[in-house]
């Protein structure tokens, strides 16, 4: 945001313009509000996020799911391969208990990185070799990049709170924070041995449904849902706009996310949720107010579409204007 302000403007304009013609938006948008003002472009934004919009607002370099880059440079940074680890699985297996959990955590980490580590040099000896042409076209490609590992955390809230027995409070904030230090931990010892660079984050994933799914399978939809209200695990942290406007940069739940946040050497991501058919005034200020408390946020509201010609208003109902189609989704 403190680019040039007519660049700044043409671009969220465009943005506007594509997320307006596109039901279901792929590309997405950082907002870097490090160094500018939000109030500057909080209304177009706004607007944006009415329609549906894939837009996160951060103090630091990441990626549209939170995800935390490398210091700002000209060097590239790509990210070669993930994990995703199903903690409340961990946890239950753990015979509910914090330290066994957290000795498994650490086990079960070590093998996972190492095998992320084999698959990474198997990439990059193929695109040496010129099996990937588009890669392998700049020869250097792999050594001025910056490539990382991901390994991201879910359902760590149901486990704390939930699985392991602690309450919401500041013992077991306590907890929550010394797992992911173990995480964290674990990582850095094994990156350096490795040779590579190993990131942990909490942010979204397509295998959060899936591992409800089978936990739910193996030990019963009403034990799994005793620890949650969804149907899948917890994905980074939830804002809800709604009770933004009560929270100060000094309220429990604020401090306990930027400190989350800080543990977390490849981010966090969290959703500012919006209710379905909020004004466009009271999502701006939303936007504000939560630029103040977090570094990074996403804002996220559900928009209606119709399925049959992609029509998109917060007013579709039961069957769209235009086309008649009962298909909403």
């Amino acid at each position: 945001l403190s680019a040039d302000q007519k660049t700044i403007q043409a671009i969220l304009s465009a943005y506007k313009s594509y997320v307006e013609s596109t039901p279901l938006p792929k590309i997405g948008l950082v907002i870097d509000y490090e160094k500018g003002k939000i109030s500057n472009v909080s209304s177009i934004l706004s607007e944006i996020i009415s329609i549906g919009g894939n837009v996160i607002l951060s103090k630091q370099l990441c990626s549209t799911n939170g995800l935390k880059l490398h210091e700002k440079s000209t060097t590239t940074s790509i990210v070669l391969g993930s994990v995703t680890i199903n903690l409340p699985r961990l946890a239950f297996e753990s015979n509910k208990d914090e330290t066994y959990f957290r000795a498994r955590l650490a086990l079960l980490m070590k093998p996972a990185l190492a095998s992320m580590t084999l698959r990474k040099k198997d990439i990059s000896d193929l695109i040496r070799l010129g099996v990937n042409p588009i890669l392998a076209n700049n020869t250097q490609y792999m050594q001025r990049c910056s490539v990382s590992l991901v390994v991201n955390l879910i359902g760590l809230r149901e486990v704390v709170y939930g699985i392991l027995g602690f309450s919401n409070d500041k013992e077991g904030n306590a907890i929550l924070c010394k797992v992911i230090e173990t995480a964290v931990d674990v990582a850095s010892k094994k990156g350096k041995e490795f040779g590579v660079n190993v990131i942990v984050c909490m942010t979204e994933s397509d295998g959060s449904n899936r591992f409800f799914a089978l936990d739910a399978e193996k030990y019963g939809k009403n034990t799994i849902r005793e620890f949650i209200e969804e149907e899948s695990y917890s994905e980074g942290n939830i804002l809800n706009a709604a009770e933004v406007a009560k929270l100060t940069i000094k309220s429990d739940k604020i401090i306990q996310y930027n400190k989350i946040a800080q543990l977390l050497n490849g981010g966090i991501l969290t959703q500012l949720k919006i209710e379905k058919g909020t004004k466009i005034p009271e999502i701006k200020k939303a936007i504000e107010k939560a630029s103040n408390l977090v570094t990074s946020f996403k804002p996220v509201m559900k928009i209606p579409i119709c399925g049959n010609c992609s029509f998109k208003d917060e007013k579709l109902a039961e069957k769209c204007p235009q086309c008649k189609s009962p298909y909403i989704i």
